[in-house]
């Protein structure tokens, strides 16, 4: 099966540029002993972000059906330069572009909505699932996890049955992070 690969957005994590905390490591060695290819970009600003969020749209990338958003976040959104970019404002940016791709939320809080808000997302996008934290989380667990479910989702079709597959899969890992407080939901759950 051929390796889906990762498309990475991240953020500054501090003020002071000379701390250097990524998530790009873990990429690196997702690739190195996986083969699964990546793209990691920073965005410091919501124009940056925009850009390109624009090109993961496109048919170019369409090989990186994951795409890994590792920000800052809050309630319903991500945080860039101190402003809250909403669910609702990145539904209309990858409106109807997200057929059999994975959005996958490396950011505090961002999930932790109702349902109903998650299933309006994923409908304006079309994503076959999204998933991310909805508490704050702390790095190095939530880092640990991300590396084992970035690599779990390698392990099925991104399709209806693989995806149930691939959830049931993360969901029990997920037990070993219950602080995490993970939410997965799959196009399955919004019809």
């Amino acid at each position: 099966m051929q390796k889906k690969g990762i498309f990475c957005l991240e953020g500054l994590w501090y003020d002071d540029l000379r701390k250097r905390s990524t998530v790009k490591p873990i990429l690196e060695l997702l690739e190195l002993n996986s083969g699964i290819p990546f793209l990691h970009s920073d965005c410091a600003t919501e124009e940056e972000f925009n850009f390109y969020i624009k090109k993961w749209k496109t048919k170019k990338y369409s090989q990186y059906p994951i795409l890994y958003l590792a920000f800052h976040g809050k309630k319903n959104g991500l945080l860039i330069e101190d402003k809250l970019i909403t669910l609702e404002e990145l539904g209309e940016l990858l409106k109807g572009k997200c057929k059999n791709r994975i959005i996958v939320f490396a950011s505090c809080s961002t999930v932790s909505v109702n349902k109903k808000r998650l299933k309006d997302f994923m409908e304006k996008t079309q994503a076959l699932a999204i998933c991310g934290y909805k508490l704050v989380v702390q790095w190095i667990s939530s880092t640990a996890f991300e590396l084992m479910l970035l690599s779990l989702m390698q392990d099925n079709v991104f399709d209806g049955r693989g995806i149930e597959a691939i959830k049931n899969k993360i969901i029990r890992v997920s037990r070993m992070f219950k602080e995490l407080d993970f939410l997965m939901l799959t196009k399955k759950e919004i019809l």
